[in-house]
């Protein structure tokens, strides 16, 4: 009896103790055996890859671009000036003037463009000529009848040609026949005064002027016209 006494008096230490050891060593045994049972799944090998290397990257061959040249500086518009018009050309026309019973020749003045051709200059002429009866301002006048028209003038190597209309030779006495032919053959040469003239009617060379049949002679200069009239 004593003895059982004795047995539970034994400190209470080394029993928790003694339940400490025997309970590690349990957990001990326990892990082993969980181990045992359950071994470490094996770890997965994966076969090695061998990488070739990456086919050679065929490179382009580098373009060399021309140095680009700067674009040429580009000029300012240029400014268009109209050139002025060329002065006119100073012509004549040849009217008559009664001077103490006597016809005189007069000229007046008259502008003609300079850069028309010389057909044009002796055409501005007899339009002048034959489109008026006179110049006032010089009480001077003409007796070349109003219907008579300018058929063609043209300048040509061997003179100048004036063809009038069948109304030049109608009227008038032997002194208008002289006159009216004096004015054809001074007006036609105003811008050539040294010029022979050749004179047609209706395109027929002039013979004889009048009904009194004032002789003209082809070609007349203004010194024939001189010579052979007295005004």
């Amino acid at each position: 009896m004593e003895h059982k006494d004795k047995l539970r008096r034994i400190p209470l230490g080394i029993f928790a103790g003694l339940a400490t050891l025997m309970l590690a060593s349990g957990g001990s045994v326990a892990w082993f055996t969980w181990r045992t049972l359950n071994p470490k799944p094996p770890v997965a090998e994966f076969p090695t890859l061998e990488t070739k290397p990456d086919a050679a990257v065929t490179t382009p061959p580098e373009t060399t671009l021309s140095p680009v040249e700067p674009a040429a500086p580009t000029a300012p518009p240029k400014e268009t000036t109209t050139p002025a018009p060329a002065a006119d050309v100073a012509g004549q026309v040849f009217w008559l003037k009664d001077e103490g019973g006597q016809l005189k020749l007069v000229p007046e003045a008259i502008s003609v463009a300079a850069d028309a051709s010389s057909d044009a200059q002796v055409k501005t002429a007899f339009d002048a000529l034959l489109s008026k009866p006179g110049d006032p301002e010089q009480n001077a006048f003409t007796t070349i009848p109003e219907q008579t028209q300018l058929l063609e003038a043209t300048v040509q190597a061997d003179g100048i040609h004036v063809n009038l209309s069948a109304d030049f030779e109608t009227g008038g006495g032997s002194a208008a026949m002289m006159g009216r032919l004096g004015q054809v053959i001074y007006t036609a040469t105003a811008f050539d005064p040294a010029a022979p003239v050749w004179i047609s009617v209706d395109s027929k060379p002039l013979t004889l002027l009048g009904g009194e049949g004032l002789e003209v002679s082809q070609p007349m200069t203004r010194d024939d016209f001189n010579q052979s009239f007295e005004l």
